[in-house]
């Protein structure tokens, strides 16, 4: 059996609060021999359960310490979704590990911290794999089964900030478009909405908007320059959960390292775009040892 073991800053949020169900779910559906049996964190929800009550809550062994958790399991789930500023911190000791180590979306606060915790896992031999489940969007697995690489156009909409929830729609956006955009444009309105031009320099483009409104729904569109095609936002957890399960069972990301780091470098340029609206801003080629 793989035993998993959750890594978080403090357990009682959304992500660790479902998805052990979420799991529970996949592994029934596709039969994986696997199961959350460990979980640490660094500190207690101060207006919420304590890890105690967490794990008790959801019949798992609270570990110790960080390393008698990554020593009594096979695979490591960095949670922390909250807040990626607490990842580098919350994942260091896992990523020294060696063994497989899934980093909940945000992988890293910005592209530099990004490239230290890649060069970090890379040090220990650690096999990595980050990804926003909408990347695991049924429409979208589907679409790329038809049409990877005849895409000239996407755009998405969604909802909430940059800091949290931009990867939701930049991960779809290099699932589909691939790597190697070369420049971003961004216009603003106020101070929370964002619009991204991305130019792939051969004639693609993307776009991105995102609102403050956090109940705007995601919204997919795709196009191969002649005719459009909506992609639905659902079926996104199980099939997030499968892919995970698949990585701990090979030790092989489904998700490129290189796909990882063009979306940390996207939310970068979305930034420093929005302090310098409707100009185009380059982005540097990004090589991942």
């Amino acid at each position: 059996m793989i035993k998993i073991g959750f890594a978080d800053y403090y357990l009682d949020n959304w992500h660790a609060n479902y998805y052990p169900g979420f799991l529970r779910e996949a592994i029934a559906k596709y039969g994986y021999d696997a199961a959350v049996t460990s979980a640490y964190a660094l500190k207690d929800r101060e207006d919420g359960m304590t890890s105690k009550q967490w794990c008790r809550k959801n019949h798992i062994h609270l570990a110790d310490s960080m390393e008698e958790m990554i020593c009594s399991v096979d695979a490591i789930m960095v949670i922390a979704a909250d807040n990626s500023l607490w990842h580098e911190e919350v994942a260091r000791l896992p990523l020294a590990s060696g063994k497989p180590v899934y980093v909940d979306k945000t992988f890293a606060p910005d592209a530099e911290t990004g490239r230290e915790m890649f060069a970090w896992a890379g040090k220990h031999h650690t096999p990595v794999m980050s990804t926003s489940a909408q990347r695991y969007c049924t429409s979208i697995m589907d679409y790329l089964a038809r049409e990877k690489g005849n895409t000239r156009f996407m755009s998405t909409v969604g909802p909430h900030d940059l800091s949290n929830y931009a990867v939701h729609q930049l991960e779809p956006i290099v699932a589909v478009m691939g790597t190697g955009a070369k420049r971003v444009k961004v216009f603003t309105a106020g101070d929370a909405v964002t619009e991204m031009i991305i130019d792939y320099g051969d004639g693609r483009m993307a776009s991105f908007v995102q609102t403050p409104n956090p109940w705007a729904e995601f919204n997919f569109m795709v196009s191969d320059g002649e005719k459009g095609e909506r992609l639905d936002s659902s079926d996104y957890y199980i099939n997030t959960m499968k892919a995970i399960l698949d990585f701990f069972e090979t030790g092989i990301s489904p998700v490129p390292r290189e796909e990882t780091m063009e979306v940390l470098k996207l939310i970068d340029a979305a930034r420093k775009g929005r302090q310098k609206p409707d100009t185009w801003l380059a982005l540097e080629n990004e090589t991942v040892i």
